[in-house]
């Protein structure tokens, strides 16, 4: 079954029974580009997130030995 954006309709026909309006194909092209910006986003946050865990140890740190 389709389900149509526009007024929310189930259906099972090439054209929206509703509102009329025949679905777009979906680009294929489109699909890898978000693949590729959502692997990206991924190793992304993987760096970022040991990195600034990293960032507050060092910052500890540093505290620790000045007020000693």
């Amino acid at each position: 079954m389709k389900y149509c954006k526009k007024c929310g309709v189930l259906y099972t026909t090439d054209v929206c029974p509703k509102c009329g309006v025949i679905p777009c194909e979906t680009d294929d092209s489109a699909g890898q580009a978000q693949k590729t910006t959502v692997r990206r986003h991924w190793v992304a946050l993987l760096i970022a997130i040991p990195l600034s865990i990293l960032l507050i140890l060092g910052v500890l740190y540093l505290m620790k030995t000045i007020m000693h």
